[in-house]
């Protein structure tokens, strides 16, 4: 008996005249149809979700036979999604783009409500940052519509399937585009061009505003080329956008703006100065998603079910003699390319395959993957991750005792941490072969053993306790200070001042560091260094499921040495080293309440409550170079628990995310220079000690590459 195939969400069977295969990818079912042609779920040799798009019979006569135009290609930092690969499939001419798990805008805005306020700018911005990119390439995109935008967790996407740029003009199906959408020269047969690619784009913004059709329901196109040359109610939009939708809306193609002018109008209304530079304009339009745009839930869509689907129909058509297909089998390809994610973007790309031989050219197996999960990118970096774990190891059979935990010196630049919301502060598994830093803290001339160490001992203590934890957690808060030490409360608004959030959580066996950052209230990253490979996710955020790639550490504005056990809560070592204790007192340690980030789920621990503790406080030197000293704060129970600690001080020089593993670019909080503070306040709470934490170590074949 056949399986029974399971598909994914939100896609539909294949119907009996549907391909299996299209090019080297696999058809496993329907994502949907529109006016060109059906739009199928699909995969890549290597396993990577496609949405592909097929041109319907009506249009075979239509397509340009030569294939002479150039698709667009991924745009680093563009919302418009390029294409990744395009063809001809029995006369009908096809192309791809990553599939990216999100409702178009018309689905989006009829489960949700229109958006408003800066959610709306984001929209308006992003798509017309899409086509700005499109126009480049000096062709049109030809049907913008609210079909053709996706909300995605991450912001707006255009998509550019390529297909309708591919019919001759001079062919009876002319007027290709979508009804109600199109600008008025087009239902007269104008071929598509900039001017009417922004006409689309207003009406596209005005019914993610407004939730209706500018021109309301037609009933045909006749109907729609009447009332395209009329009125568009824009009363219920803010007035500065109404104006600039106002002049798209032309009538006259000549007096629309370009779509470069109605994307830096978007980005001014964000808040964007007039005279940043084009090589920034991206980044400031992602920071302001970032803050502004609303929570898509995409935890729902998992890869590994098209893989088992396509598994599935492969066992279907083996039954019957079809051909059939598997992750990592490289088909023949005309064009020999292969998928695989960008290392800098993490974008899903086509590059031509590697020559590996006689076998690889005329489609045979690709090369079976190592135990380590090894592909394309790890291959091409010259096996970075395995060079990185050899140096771990040497490092690790130099390593010696007491004396390494605290001489981390100079070297390692402590402004660093404090002006970056403790970028250094991290710590390592020193357990394994470790010496305690003092079998008795009161030392030769204090207390005996029984004695509860005090004072500098006491935070000695503390950092020898994380030092050997096989599980900690670790949350980092950093804000501008008020010079009142530990326990100042949060900015009033976090989204607008310069706040940074860290998650920071370890195991020993798999050794891993993991660690989360939001900033100003915006997702900012994912990262774990698991056995000396860098690895991000830019999925994980609002309880998505990460999805994990490997990571370029120079791309991320920092090195792996952040993430090296032998830098380990610095700011504690400092203290030990040159701290001087001002005061003393027994407390109760309460903890912190919840603070806002993008990553909650993650949290293995609630911090201990209500418990009896000793509060030190002093002043020490952050670094050797620092001519001003910074305050610190250490609460531990009286054996050396820690429990939290806090340190306060002048900015130490450089960007406050300076030191900090960031994948993604800084939000609009930080997109001006901040005018520094008197003091850059960062409180550690601690949590886990040696507890059932969960920091979540990817299977290798779980590592997307």
């Amino acid at each position: 008996m056949a399986p029974t195939v399971v598909l994914p969400p939100n896609v539909r069977p294949l119907v009996p005249d549907d391909p299996p295969w299209v090019g080297a990818h696999r058809l496993i079912g329907r994502l949907g149809d529109s006016a060109l042609g059906a739009v199928y779920a699909a995969l890549t040799p290597e396993g990577h979700p496609l949405a592909l798009k097929v041109m319907g019979e009506e249009w075979v006569s239509a397509a340009d036979p030569d294939d002479k135009v150039v698709h667009l290609r991924r745009v680093p930092g563009s919302c418009a999604l390029g294409v990744l690969d395009s063809g001809v499939h029995r006369n009908r001419p096809w192309s791809a783009v990553e599939y990216l798990p999100a409702l178009d805008l018309g689905r989006h805005t009829g489960v949700r409500g229109p958006m408003g306020g800066a959610a709306l700018l984001v929209l308006a911005a992003g798509v017309a940052e899409a086509l700005m990119d499109v126009h480049d390439g000096r062709v049109p995109h030809g049907d913008v519509k609210p079909g053709n935008v996706l909300v995605t967790a991450t912001g707006p996407r255009l998509v550019d399937f390529g297909l309708a740029r591919q019919v001759d003009d001079g062919d009876s199906h002319t007027t290709v585009g979508s009804p109600g959408w199109m600008a008025p020269e087009r239902y007269a047969g104008s071929r598509p061009d900039e001017a009417s690619d922004v006409f689309a784009w207003a009406c596209t913004v005005v019914f993610a505003g407004t939730g209706l059709p500018p021109f309301g329901t037609v009933v045909s196109q006749a109907d729609a080329a009447v009332r395209a040359r009329g009125y568009v109610d824009l009363s219920a939009l803010r007035p500065e956008l109404a104006r600039v939708l106002e002049r798209a809306l032309e009538r006259d193609p000549a007096r629309r703006p370009s779509a470069e002018d109605v994307y830096l109008e978007c980005l001014a209304l964000l808040g964007v100065p007039e005279d940043t530079v084009r090589e920034e304009w991206s980044d400031r339009l992602h920071g302001a998603a970032r803050t502004h745009w609303p929570y898509v839930d995409v935890s729902w869509h998992r890869p590994e079910l098209w893989t088992q689907a396509a598994r599935g129909l492969d066992e279907e058509a083996a039954a019957s003699g079809r051909r059939t297909w598997t992750p990592g089998t490289r088909v023949r390809n005309a064009r020999r390319l292969v998928s695989t994610r960008d290392p800098i973007t993490g974008e899903l790309i086509m590059v031509p395959a590697p020559d590996d031989g006689p076998g690889e050219a005329h489609g045979g197996p690709g090369p079976e993957r190592d135990g380590g999960g090894r592909g394309v990118q790890e291959a091409a970096a010259g096996g970075r991750g395995g060079r990185s774990r050899r140096r771990r190891r040497e490092r690790r059979e130099r390593r010696g005792g007491a004396g390494r935990i605290l001489a981390v010196g100079a070297a390692c630049c402590f402004a660093l941490a404090v002006a970056g919301g403790g970028g250094y502060a991290l710590f390592d598994a020193l357990a394994q072969d470790a010496e305690p830093v003092s079998e008795n803290p009161g030392g030769p001339d204090g207390p005996g053993e029984s004695a509860a160490p005090t004072g500098i001992d006491l935070v000695s203590a503390s950092l020898d306790r994380l030092t050997r934890a096989r599980t900690l957690e670790l949350t980092i808060l950093t804000h501008a200070g008020n010079g009142e030490g530990y326990g100042q409360p949060l900015p009033a608004d976090t989204a607008a001042e310069p706040t940074l959030f860290d998650r920071v959580l370890y195991q020993a066996d798999p050794e891993a560091v993991r660690w989360t950052s939001t900033v100003s209230g915006a997702r900012a990253s994912d990262l774990m260094l698991v056995d000396g490979e860098l690895l991000y996710s830019d999925t994980t955020a609002w309880n998505g499921p990460a999805v994990w790639r490997p990571a370029v550490p120079e791309e991320l504005g920092a090195s792996e040495a952040v993430f090296d056990p032998e830098r380990i809560l610095e700011p504690m070592a400092r203290v030990v080293e040159t701290g001087t204790v001002t005061s003393e007192e027994e407390t109760v340690f309460d903890a912190p309440g919840p603070t806002e980030d993008a990553y909650g789920h993650l949290a293995g621990e609630d911090p201990p409550d209500g418990v009896p503790a000793v509060l030190v406080e002093g002043t020490f030197r952050p670094s050797e170079e620092s001519p001003q000293e910074s305050a610190f704060t250490l609460v531990a129970t009286e054996d050396g628990e820690p429990l939290a600690f806090s340190t306060e001080g002048p900015p130490q020089g450089g960007s406050v995310l300076n030191g900090r593993p960031v994948a993604q670019a800084a939000p609009a909080a930080f997109a001006e220079p901040v005018p520094a503070p008197e003091y850059w306040y960062t409180r550690y709470t601690f949590a886990g000690l040696d507890g059932d934490l969960e920091v979540g170590v990817p299977a290798p074949e779980e590592v997307q590459r």
